[in-house]
């Protein structure tokens, strides 16, 4: 009697073998102001799965940290076993304060090296300092063809990129890559409009002294700008405008916002006091905002033929304040919303806790190891 062997059954066997030997995918490490945020995905059909997240808040200051190898291995240690993460893999980003972005515009005539052509107009651009930088660069969307190129350096000092590295590798981690956040952001965002490849969206994420404008048409990033703003110029010109401390006035932020009602409306006269107060203290610098979202608009237009943003995304401290998304349409006039890095992965139903609202570097970070392993 001949046996029938079911070759799809073998087949799935092996498949299962070779995904159990398989190296787990780099852990996405972020070390921001604040917090650790660590994420690792998994491939699926058509595209990822969180397979481990997790946020927490430094022992202490971030400089102090790095600089103590024993108490960032033991702070690592405890992150990795707080969550199901295999492997020690893991891609990571440089501080925004190690790292300069320069848009640049460079020529690249046929047949010639662009990477070449990047780093001439580095040089140019930082003069002596280039020799001493690690260099690595982004090449922007546009609908202009041609030999013109435009790219995003990312230009940091290489002592910083090795002090850096030997934390990392100190703390029982093995960095395979070191991205360009913004890159990073983009390639979140890519994930979350999968069909939306004619779209251009915009993310202004909120830092402690500065903001940053991203914009990202269909899966490819097209702008990143740094303005100055941030959560700490608000919360100064709170508490010196009506006398408190920075604690007071952050809590107020917080709770009020920054004086727009639910349905991001003017205020009417019987609108809270307090709300009132903050809308009308923090006016100019929300007008200096609308100016540069008005910028980035134009900006987008010309290097579209036209096209424009079609929603916006919040992301940072400043996005957690109450009704901050209808202050900002006000704003701009399209959609707004708080960025949940969660909506990108497949089968993530239930949010986590308001813990991990800086999570999305890391994510962005975790989704290269889909494209690259």
């Amino acid at each position: 009697m001949n046996a029938r062997i079911d070759m799809s059954a073998v087949r799935g066997v092996f498949a299962r073998l070779a995904a159990r030997s398989a190296p787990a995918l780099p852990i996405g490490v972020d070390f921001a102001g604040e917090s650790l945020n660590m994420m690792q995905v998994e491939s699926v059909p058509g595209g990822a799965r969180v397979r481990a997240a997790v946020s927490l808040l430094y022992p202490v200051e971030r400089a102090r940290l790095l600089a103590d190898p024993r108490a960032l291995r033991a702070f690592v240690r405890g992150a990795l076993a707080a969550a199901p993460f295999s492997g020690r893999r893991m891609v990571g980003a440089l501080a925004p304060t190690d790292v300069r972005i320069l848009p640049l515009t460079v020529n690249v005539p046929a047949g010639q090296n662009e990477q070449q052509a990047v780093a001439r107009a580095v040089r140019e651009q930082l003069g002596a300092s280039a020799s001493e930088s690690v260099v690595d660069y982004y090449q922007v969307r546009g609908a202009d063809t041609g030999t013109e190129k435009q790219v995003l350096a990312a230009v940091a000092p290489s002592a910083s990129v090795v002090s850096y590295l030997e934390a990392l590798r100190g703390a029982g981690l093995d960095p395979v890559a070191l991205d360009i956040g913004p890159a990073a952001i983009a390639r979140l965002m890519a994930a979350m409009h999968k069909e939306d490849f004619g779209q251009s969206v915009l993310l202004i994420n909120f830092g402690s002294t500065r903001s940053y404008l991203t914009v990202i048409w269909g899966r490819r990033l097209m702008l990143d700008r740094e303005i100055e703003l941030g959560e700490a110029t608000l919360v100064d010109k709170v508490a010196k405008t009506l006398g408190l401390d920075a604690g007071t006035a952050l809590a107020l932020l917080r709770q009020h916002g920054t004086g727009s009602t639910a349905a991001g409306h003017e205020l009417q006269a019987g609108a809270p006091d307090m709300g009132r107060t903050i809308r009308e203290i923090l006016h100019p610098e929300f007008a200096a905002l609308a100016e540069e979202l008005v910028r980035t608009q134009v900006y987008v237009a010309s290097r579209t033929r036209g096209s424009t943003v079609s929603r916006v995304y919040l992301n940072g401290s400043v996005a957690r304040y109450a009704n901050i998304p209808q202050r900002i349409a006000q704003l701009v006039q399209l959609p707004v919303e708080v960025l949940d890095p969660f909506a990108a992965f497949a089968g993530a139903k239930e949010r986590p806790s308001e813990q991990m609202h800086g999570i999305a570097l890391a994510a962005g970070l975790a989704l290269r190891g889909v494209e690259h392993g």
